[in-house]
């Protein structure tokens, strides 16, 4: 049992078993944006997302248009109340048109080994809490062809999470050393220069307006500004809305992205991302 859990059941009394329920390990973390949360010391989070992306404009020497699906599997384990460890694995479908020929690639992005370390929580009422986390690791090269970097690529973030009441506020920092990298890619911050991504989401609690007894899930509406800039000179940043539904030991979610910001010349831009995700705590 976390903190944040432990001064829900002092403050709530003998509502706080059916509380606890709807304070799972990403509790009000939205699609794309990370949160100050983990999962509690030996226990499990799976988290899977499947997202659409259409891209155009691409500025290889084929004027190409790309359509990729990327299904990423997410594996957190709580090491200790204040840490825990992620492993992420996507596994991509490209869809590539050009004027010469059409192209299709299925295989594996580059994996991600990372660490978050919680140094900061403070609980300020029974749903209510401010957070402040680190996060460090690398991405490991899968070596599958035009969807790897083929590169051992650190990097280093922080992220601070907010819930007062009905609403919630995360807001993500991450800077990525790339060490290789090609000319022109389709993932973002897989090229040559370094990158540095940066997240802001706001979700608020639809249903219910308050917790009671009877509480066993909560329905959450989320607002996302994805960004990412490279040292070279390119910045895109996605704006959305977006779902959360989150109960005890599963969460649901969706969102679309349009861009609000383009300005990109190394790479292909980004048209319409649409994101499904299901989360799952052992």
């Amino acid at each position: 049992m976390t903190p944040f859990s432990v001064s829900i059941a002092r403050f709530t009394g003998a509502a706080a078993p059916v509380l606890l329920a709807c304070v799972p390990a990403w509790a009000q973390e939205a699609t794309n944006t990370p949160a100050a949360t983990q999962p509690a010391a030996g226990h499990l989070a799976v988290r899977e997302r499947l997202q659409y992306v259409a891209l155009s404009d691409d500025p290889s020497p084929a004027d190409r248009e790309i359509d990729k699906f990327v299904a990423t599997t997410t594996l957190a384990y709580g090491l200790r109340r204040d840490l825990s460890a992620t492993l992420e694995m996507p596994l991509a479908y490209v869809s590539v048109d050009s004027p010469g020929a059409d192209e299709r690639e299925f295989g594996i992005n580059d994996l991600s080994l990372s660490l978050k370390f919680r140094p900061f929580q403070a609980d300020l009422g029974p749903v209510d809490s401010v957070r402040l986390a680190f996060v460090g690791g690398v991405e490991i090269p899968s070596g599958d062809g035009d969807l790897s970097s083929h590169s051992w690529d650190p990097f280093a973030g922080a992220v601070f999470t907010a819930i007062i009441g009905r609403h919630g506020f995360n807001q993500s920092l991450s800077y990525k050393f790339n060490t290789g990298g090609d000319e022109f890619t389709m993932r973002p911050g897989d090229g040559r220069e370094d990158a540095l991504r940066y997240d802001t989401a706001y979700l608020v609690r639809v249903d219910p307006a308050s917790y009671t007894a009877e509480t066993t899930a909560a329905l959450y509406a989320t607002l996302e500004l994805n960004g990412l800039y490279e040292t070279g000179g390119d910045n895109e940043a996605l704006l959305g809305p977006g779902l959360l539904y989150e109960a005890s030991t599963f969460a649901a979610e969706a969102t679309i992205g349009w861009p609000v910001i383009q300005d990109v010349d190394e790479r292909p831009e980004t048209d319409l991302t649409v994101t499904l995700g299901l989360r799952l705590l052992f």
